[in-house]
């Protein structure tokens, strides 16, 4: 999973997390699919310009992957981006930043 910036990096943390996924900021439950999910919360970030209009061409993904089930953005909300991964089963991943444009690399190990 690939995330782009304009404007370097935000801030980000990645952790696995338990059901129920909740949308932020309703709090309100969210099915994504998977056996395991990855939380990325991306801090002093946004997926939506000045007018309100979403920046981010698919907030939902279901790659025809083996450790991937689902991708989907959960939250844009007071400078905090979240996405959660529906894994199945919980798996390895490396992240790496790269430069030129900015962009958030998670590596999920193939099953």
């Amino acid at each position: 999973m690939v995330f782009e910036f304009v404007g370097g990096l935000p801030d980000y943390d990645i952790e696995w997390v338990e059901p129920p996924i909740l949308r932020d900021p309703s709090g309100l439950p969210i099915d994504v699919s998977g056996a395991s999910f990855l939380q990325v919360r991306l801090s002093l970030a946004a997926a939506h310009d000045d007018a309100g209009e979403t920046t981010v061409s698919v907030s939902d993904l279901k790659p025809d992957l083996s450790g991937i089930v689902e991708v989907t953005q959960v939250g844009d909300f007071e400078g905090v981006v979240t996405w959660v991964l529906g894994l199945t089963p919980e798996l390895d991943y490396e992240v790496s930043e790269l430069e030129s444009p900015s962009r958030l690399v998670i590596d999920v190990k193939h099953l």
